[in-house]
């Protein structure tokens, strides 16, 4: 049994039944953070500490509203994970959280299997599940365990798809709309991930040096690129087309006609449209 304090409030530690119970004491006082201690002791000596999981006060839109609030509200795509918490509160409702069990949890996997959802996305999805519920037991004191834990993650198709050919290309190209046309040879022509295409903004453009720099990559790491004449061309178009005056440094470089950020989810359903037109 032990005090331990983190930030400025003192937690104790201390085995019962089999298990290492951890609890804040929800004081930053020592002197009372030893005496709460003292009284959980004397309570395990004579039988009469119960340890009540948290769960039984606690709803599961209630863990995911606070994961987004407290946690992917500081992540980038913070839309992406709007969708994906939408998923799941789709699917589990509202539910205690202690009825948020390994069974329900494979029962999910198999409805997004049914929907003609991918293993990758699954488990994208699964690992919010599990980061929220990491969060209820060890933070916020909502939950006693997480049962995600229990739940094996999906195999993953690791190959690459394949390049497509010239004539594919051509064929895609001329049944996309303007905007998604675009979108599609900056892509082909740069080899960037949807996510820094559609965060690329005019201070990441330099047309002197003809260079695109993503200035936070899928690894947290800035990257400059080199760009051919089709994509400064698409650059210019882009640039041109702000008529109604110069683009500042921080604006994004594809945008809807409304000005605000493309949404990834309607470029793939736009993208996979052409796909099958073609």
């Amino acid at each position: 049994m032990g005090l331990v304090k983190r930030g400025n409030v003192w937690w104790m530690s201390f085995p019962h039944e089999g298990r290492q119970i951890r609890r804040s004491t929800e004081t930053s006082d020592k002197r009372l953070a030893e005496a709460i201690l003292g009284k959980v002791k004397v309570q395990i000596i004579e039988g009469k500490y119960f340890d009540k999981p948290r769960e039984d006060a606690k709803t599961f839109s209630e863990l995911m509203d606070r994961y987004l609030r407290e946690h992917a509200s500081r992540r980038m795509h913070y839309r992406r994970y709007v969708n994906m918490v939408n998923n799941l509160k789709a699917f589990f409702g509202d539910p205690k959280l202690h009825h948020v069990t390994p069974k329900t949890i494979v029962a999910f996997k198999n409805k997004r299997y049914a929907d003609g959802v991918m293993p990758a996305t699954i488990n994208r999805e699964l690992a919010v599940l599990k980061k929220a519920f990491n969060l209820a037991c060890r933070e916020w004191e909502w939950a006693r365990d997480n049962q995600v834990c229990r739940v094996s993650m999906e195999r993953e198709q690791n190959t690459r798809d394949r390049w497509l050919t010239e004539q594919e290309e051509g064929q895609l190209l001329a049944v996309a709309s303007p905007w998604v046309r675009d979108l599609v040879m900056f892509a082909a022509n740069t080899g960037m991930r949807r996510g820094e295409i559609l965060s690329l903004t005019w201070n990441g453009v330099d047309f002197d040096r003809r260079t695109v720099t993503v200035f936070r990559s899928k690894n947290g790491e800035r990257r400059t690129l080199p760009v051919n004449q089709t994509v400064l061309e698409i650059l210019r178009k882009q640039y041109e087309e702000r008529a109604a005056g110069k683009p500042s440094g921080d604006s994004l470089v594809f945008h809807s006609e409304a000005g605000t950020p493309l949404d990834g989810s309607n470029l793939r359903r736009a993208f996979n449209s052409a796909l099958e037109a073609a």
